[in-house]
């Protein structure tokens, strides 16, 4: 059943969001609206490394158009373990380039957001050589590009549109981004540079069976108070990151995501529940997806042939032992469960702690400690292929070298679900700059 066109007269009218979609803090709670920017000062403080441009760029913001540019430079090399494959060190270069335009600023309407986002990589990984399911290097897999793990690729990543209606409700639709969902500001995101690296940490594993990262779709979006926010989400069940996503619009995927923060003990805390269940989509290859690598294991074509719906629901929570976001540490953890017959994840979970660094005049680095589990359901291709379950841990340090330049020290040391993949130590550097 070709769902495309009945799917997407749907969205524009019901319009997407969910903790998926990549709704700027400014959109999630409109009151009050972004202060001016600005973007000079000495070379060693500015936020961005090439400055206001002469101040154009600051006049740009001020009439509501902000334009990002960040590089990102990974090297990562598997100390001992993993498997034969593949090469034993990667360097992965990987690029982004964001406009958003606020037409309230720009003198148009209030409350609305126009967002435009291109992504691309180079470079190789290790991923293939350190052998586990769940990738060492998240920026590995961005853009998404169907078959272009291990290869450059580019895509357009988002081209979407958020109107808040009140300070309470609003809509958005478009090429939706999902990478900021199932955010945890201690753990990070997909979209997360200055954290972890493992995506198990970023998101629940069991959702990428569920929904992809770049697809069309809209939501509502509900802001009740400043303590909650929740949206009800119709997309694509499809990737389509550099591909034209009216041909690939393939299955639709149905969802609701919420976020509460609270108190405890005067120190602040939240939590994030969401539930995603798709239909109509073929399910034909275990190994497409690379936020899952199967890839070691599986090496021919459909292994699983069915368009059965699936589902998940996850569960991810912080709470701050000590300070908060901007200066403190606490503890997180995340939970995911899939359905076992189609969602090759019956269950994944995640729990660390981290924070801010307690080191004197180093209040701006970040650090964290997690360990991650993944447990891996009982389909019959992959009992024949004796892939069970995997653990693995990461330590990270994040150096703020400047405000425009972070260095991240990793390790992780993985027990992998594939049988022939020995426990595999990963050491690696990554340099965040914006431009």
């Amino acid at each position: 059943m070709n769902t495309s066109i009945l799917s997407f007269a749907l969205l524009a009218g019901v319009a997407m969001l969910q903790a998926g979609t990549p709704v700027p803090p400014a959109e999630k709670n409109p009151a009050p609206t972004t202060p001016a920017a600005t973007f000079g000062g000495s070379f060693m403080e500015r936020s961005k490394l090439t400055g206001d441009w002469g101040g154009f760029r600051d006049d740009l913001a001020k009439h509501g158009l902000t334009i990002d540019l960040d590089g990102l430079y990974t090297f990562q090399g598997v100390a001992n373990g993993g498997t034969k494959l593949g090469s034993s060190t990667g360097n992965l270069f990987w690029g982004a380039l964001a406009l958003k335009l606020d037409t309230d600023k720009a003198g148009l309407w209030p409350g609305g957001f126009l967002k435009v986002r291109l992504e691309g990589r180079g470079g190789d990984n290790v991923q293939g050589r350190a052998g586990n399911i769940s990738p060492v290097n998240n920026y590995s897999l961005l853009p998404l590009v169907p078959g272009t793990i291990g290869d450059s690729a580019w895509a357009l990543t988002e081209l979407s549109y958020t109107q808040l209606f009140s300070e309470h409700f609003g809509v958005s639709f478009g090429l939706m981004n999902i990478t900021s969902g199932d955010s945890n500001p201690i753990a990070g995101s997909m979209i997360a540079n200055d954290r972890f690296m493992n995506t198990s940490f970023l998101f629940s594993a069991a959702e990428s069976a569920v929904i992809p990262t770049v697809t069309l779709g809209g939501a509502l979006i509900f802001l009740p108070s400043k303590h909650v926010h929740g949206s009800v989400i119709v997309a694509g069940s499809t990737e389509t990151a550099g591909n034209n996503p009216f041909d690939l619009y393939q299955g639709t995927t149905f969802g609701t995501e919420w976020t509460f923060k609270y108190e405890l003990g005067e120190r602040p805390g939240g939590m994030t529940v969401g539930g995603l269940y798709s239909i109509n989509r073929p399910r034909a290859d275990l190994g497409a997806d690379a936020r899952l690598f199967f890839a070691n294991t599986i090496h021919t074509g459909k292994l699983l042939t069915t368009d059965s719906d699936a589902w998940s629901i996850y569960w991810n929570g912080y709470q701050y032992l000590q300070g908060d976001e901007k200066k403190g540490w606490g503890v997180f953890a995340r939970l995911g469960f899939g359905d076992g017959e189609v969602n090759p994840v019956r269950f994944n979970m995640a729990a660390g702690i981290g924070g801010t660094s307690p080191l004197p005049g180093r209040e701006t680095d970040r650090w964290g400690l997690g360990l991650y589990y993944i447990d891996i359901a009982d389909l019959n291709v992959l009992q024949a292929l004796n892939v069970q379950h995997e653990t693995g841990a990461e330590l990270f340090y994040n150096i703020a070298l400047t405000k425009w330049a972070h260095l991240s020290l990793d390790a992780q040391i993985v027990d992998s679900a594939i049988s022939h993949a020995d426990t595999a130590v990963v050491l690696g550097t990554r340099l965040v700059i914006n431009f």
